[in-house]
């Protein structure tokens, strides 16, 4: 990761006027029924500082909808936080941070202390997410009305944990299309060495800076469910990234793992977790290689086969080509399931629905000529929870299905 900083840089002034918006007629329906997002095409006037934190929203007529932090730069120039006269303040922010660790509290074990603490749209704070490694706190902000209120946002959140360490991930893509700093910053505490958490009993580490906040915490039910089905079986574990699947697998009593992830870095860190966990390693082959590349030339078939590629496609620009993409793979992973074997496959772009990618995998099974089984649908855990009324939210999808075999 880049440089991290303490303490953290102020950002810009919080502009003491909010913005004012008036909707054209009609287009204040969706954010009647409850979603949070104003799009620019139905803004009929808009004024007020560009430097402001929050918008006020208006309908045609001048009654107002709700207040939200605004982003000049974005088609997305409203995510509502508050509906009516509710002001958007210190106290609504510690509200909406009480009810998501509430939330949190009533919903994960005992023995996990790795999840994701703040969600976003589904915990009612658009553009807000926070994981929670241990004693570390990590943050994305990646909008710029409340990236203008951030020492506001910060402080609330240290005050739920106090003498936790903050980080502030500011080099995302998200933050550099709102206009926003790329800094990674320490705001409070001291980052350690090694960022370490627990995840349902297992010991893990989380790499901040890395892909996503350091640890992909969205996995961890399908990781349980998983150690569920490993005993006795092998697994292909693809895009194993730091080896979690991999752990899991091997504490359910499964036979031999193989983890395919093009980073040697991150199969080195699978080791160590194996080895912190006194899982039995000489049941461990890491496998540094591009997984397409690899998947075309392996010929063996395993009981268990898990794929769960990075997003490819963050945009819907780039929707086509990612639907081709997950075919393939799909396709490569499907002729490597052993008869009566199962694949747990996975989706994590926000561009590609449940329904499309339930149309991928008919045609990768079509392509690899087997007959699948769809047994259950797969999803982030509780922790990351999605807005009834911004489906958007919902960006992981997958499946477990059965191949029983070739199509006769």
């Amino acid at each position: 990761m880049s440089d991290l900083l303490e303490p953290a840089a102020t950002p810009s002034p919080v502009a003491a006027e909010a913005a004012r918006i008036r909707l054209r007629p009609g287009r204040e329906k969706a954010l009647a029924a409850g979603h949070p997002w104003l799009f620019s095409g139905a803004i009929e006037h808009e004024e007020g500082p560009e430097g402001a934190a929050l918008a006020r929203v208006e309908r045609a007529d001048g009654r107002l909808v709700g207040t939200g932090f605004y982003s000049p730069r974005s088609q997305v120039r409203v995510r509502m936080v508050a509906r009516g006269e509710l002001p958007v303040d210190r106290a609504l922010l510690t509200r909406r941070l009480e009810d998501a660790l509430e939330l949190r509290r009533r919903l994960l074990p005992a023995d996990t202390d790795g999840y994701r603490l703040l969600n976003a749209e589904g915990d009612e704070l658009p553009g807000w997410t926070v994981d929670r490694f241990g004693d570390v706190l990590v943050s994305q902000i990646t909008v710029a009305g409340l990236d203008r209120l951030r020492d506001l946002a910060y402080e609330v959140l240290a005050a739920a944990f106090p003498g936790a360490t903050l980080v502030h991930l500011g080099s995302s893509p998200a933050r550099r299309a709102e206009g926003l700093s790329g800094e990674d910053l320490v705001v409070a505490g001291e980052l350690p060495a090694a960022v370490a958490f627990r995840e349902h009993g297992l010991r893990f580490t989380a790499e901040i800076g890395g892909q996503k906040t350091g640890f992909y915490c969205d996995q961890r039910d399908n990781r349980r469910r998983l150690e569920g089905l490993a005993g006795g079986r092998t697994l292909l574990d693809l895009f194993a990234h730091a080896g979690a699947f991999s752990a899991y697998a091997l504490r359910g009593g499964a036979s031999r793992v193989t983890a395919i992830e093009s980073a040697p870095r991150l199969l080195e860190t699978a080791r160590a977790t194996l080895a912190a966990n006194g899982l039995d390693e000489s049941r461990f082959e890491g496998v540094a290689a591009d997984v397409f590349a690899d998947l075309r030339q392996r010929a063996e078939r395993y009981d268990l086969v898990v794929c769960d590629p990075p997003p490819l496609a963050r945009r819907r620009s780039h929707l086509d080509a990612a639907a081709r993409a997950y075919k393939d793979v799909n396709r490569l992973a499907l002729a490597r399931v052993a008869p009566g074997g199962l694949l747990l496959t996975f989706s994590c772009s926000g561009a590609v629905d449940g329904k499309l990618f339930r149309q991928i995998l008919f045609a990768a099974a079509d392509e690899a000529g087997v007959r699948a089984q769809l047994l259950a649908p797969l999803a982030a855990g509780a922790d990351h929870p999605v807005s009834l009324y911004h489906p958007e939210g919902e960006y992981l999808k997958g499946w477990l299905l059965r191949v029983p075999g070739a199509r006769e």
